[in-house]
């Protein structure tokens, strides 16, 4: 991984942010959803979607990717809008909206980086969502929770999973190969550069507390739950009997205060105040 240039605009991170996923998006799938980390973290955010989407909802999907969980919301009956900043994420979620004939009215898209969400401002959105770190790509998330107040309806929910600034398998895992400074990666001023199939992804940082904190004018904070803090992330490929049994472990202690920020992401769930 590589440390941010300084003095990097926000239209130049607007603009190396799509290209990378521009280039990213034939092979995504591919690369990474057949990766046990990736299927487990997977299954535990839409377990938590379903406890508050309810079919029939209008759900507002931020960085969309390749679409999976704008599929997996529409086959449970609920309408969405996926978005992303990059063109070609946008065109693999609509190809395979369009290939399921049950879902094919039911998603969809709009090419909308996080500061155009109030672009959308006269629709009502029961509910959002952000999976896998898309909140990671921008610093500016105040005006991102002020933009979605504008589009979700009182008392809807936005769920986000968003990696914090210390993951413990991670940070374990350089140390034990003497890169001191790869360790303390995530924790660089200004953000850091990391890398996607070639390209480079700005990506900042956030404890829980400090995402709650940007939420807290307009939402309510309902729970917190940590991701991959004992079973290794999501890249680390080689899991074996680990995934069993460190997931399970996981599972206890997911929703412990001091605990579900060490991880490699963590999920939190916000209401919209009345």
């Amino acid at each position: 991984m590589n440390t941010s240039s300084p003095g990097a605009t926000p239209g130049d991170i607007t603009a190396e942010t799509r290209k990378a996923f521009d280039a990213a998006a034939p092979v995504y799938d591919g690369a990474y959803e057949h990766l046990p980390g990736i299927q487990r973290i997977r299954a535990i955010t839409r377990r938590i979607y379903l406890e508050h989407f309810a079919p029939g909802s209008r759900i507002l999907e931020l960085n969309c990717g390749t679409g999976n969980d704008a599929v997996f919301l529409a086959e449970r009956g609920m309408r969405v809008l996926a978005t992303d900043i990059s063109p070609g994420m946008i065109a693999e979620a609509e190809r395979k909206a369009q290939a399921l004939a049950g879902v094919k009215g039911s998603v969809r898209t709009r090419i909308i980086p996080f500061d155009r969400i109030s672009e959308l401002r006269g629709e009502t959105f029961d509910g959002a969502c952000s999976n896998f770190g898309g909140l990671n790509c921008t610093e500016r998330l105040e005006d991102v929770a002020r933009d979605l107040a504008l589009v979700i309806r009182p008392g809807g929910i936005f769920v986000a999973t968003v990696m914090p600034p210390f993951c413990l398998w991670e940070t374990a895992s350089f140390l034990a190969r003497f890169r001191w400074k790869s360790a303390l990666r995530r924790l660089t001023p200004g953000g850091t550069l990391a890398d996607l199939h070639g390209g480079h992804v700005r990506t900042f940082y956030f404890t829980p507390g400090r995402f709650r904190r940007a939420f807290s004018g307009s939402f309510t904070h309902v729970r917190t739950t940590g991701l991959a803090i004992f079973m290794p992330p999501p890249n680390f490929t080689r899991l074996g009997v680990l995934t069993g049994i460190m997931g399970g472990v996981d599972d206890i202690v997911a929703g412990i205060p001091l605990i579900r920020g060490i991880g490699d992401h963590y999920t939190v769930v916000l209401r919209r105040n009345d």
